[in-house]
């Protein structure tokens, strides 16, 4: 029988009250799960080198080495004192996007991010081509496939705010983070740390709260294309970068 979240005994061994809609798995399970995605479908690769494809993704590579990495946001859906924010995330489900965050290898992050604009079939790591898309996303995140994604992005910023902070503030003028009601400034540290990362600008507070209200309405969104633009954008944000380095260094070269 599938054990369901609600069915997790938690710290003082009471169980929760609300029905999930997305079946438990161990994190050992998940393993093997995302290993049959990439059965049959990771395909060797020669060339240039088996860690990158060419000397472009090399120099952003390196690029790379000069930067951290923001570590991923999880709750303990054990912790009773979260079962408000969990089932928020539950409801759509999200779930396993804030569970089983284990360490991770800087090094083959980096070559992900460096390779993956240069192959349309996926991401070349360590000799093989690993596929990379939305559908993929959601298969390893076991987030829902959705037909119509609502638009997160076309959401009326003051309708958001107003929803966020109980009424407190209507609108991004005068407000704060300090303003958001005691849930949403978890599932904000969620967002920031797991959905939408990147660095506290107005213009990321902004789609955050835009898109948190999404959530919290449970609206449909493709959590896949939500990751796979992100890494599309900034992919090429390293590449134009890498472009502009070589085209300076072949300049002073010249002269």
């Amino acid at each position: 029988r599938i054990r369901r979240f609600n069915e997790i005994d938690n710290a003082h061994g009471e169980h929760y009250q609300f029905r999930s809609r997305v079946p438990f798995k161990s994190f050992d399970d998940r393993i093997q799960e995302s290993r049959l995605i990439f059965s049959g479908t990771v395909s060797p690769i020669g060339g240039y080198s088996r860690r990158h494809p060419n000397h472009e993704a090399t120099t952003v590579y390196c690029s790379l080495c000069l930067r951290g990495f923001v570590v991923q946001g999880s709750l303990d859906p054990r912790n009773r004192g979260l079962e408000d924010v969990f089932r928020v995330i539950d409801d759509i489900g999200w779930s396993y996007t804030v569970l089983h965050v284990n360490p991770f290898c800087p090094r083959v992050v980096r070559e992900f991010i460096s390779n993956i604009a240069f192959n349309e079939d996926g991401a070349l790591i360590r000799g093989f081509v690993y596929r990379f898309s939305p559908s993929v996303i959601n298969q390893l995140m076991m987030t829902p496939t959705v037909e119509h994604s609502f638009q997160w992005k076309d959401v009326v910023l003051n309708q958001a705010i107003t929803h966020l902070t109980g009424g407190q503030c209507a609108g991004w003028t005068g407000f704060n983070l300090n303003a958001l009601l005691d849930p949403f400034q978890i599932l904000y540290r969620v967002c920031e740390r797991s959905w939408l990362p990147g660095p506290d600008s107005n213009l990321m507070m902004r789609k955050r709260l835009r898109l948190m209200y999404a959530v919290t309405k449970r609206k449909q969104i493709d959590f896949g294309q939500l990751v796979y633009e992100q890494v599309i954008d900034m992919t090429r944000c390293f590449k134009k970068k890498s472009l502009c380095y070589q085209e300076m260094k072949i300049l002073s070269e010249k002269v």
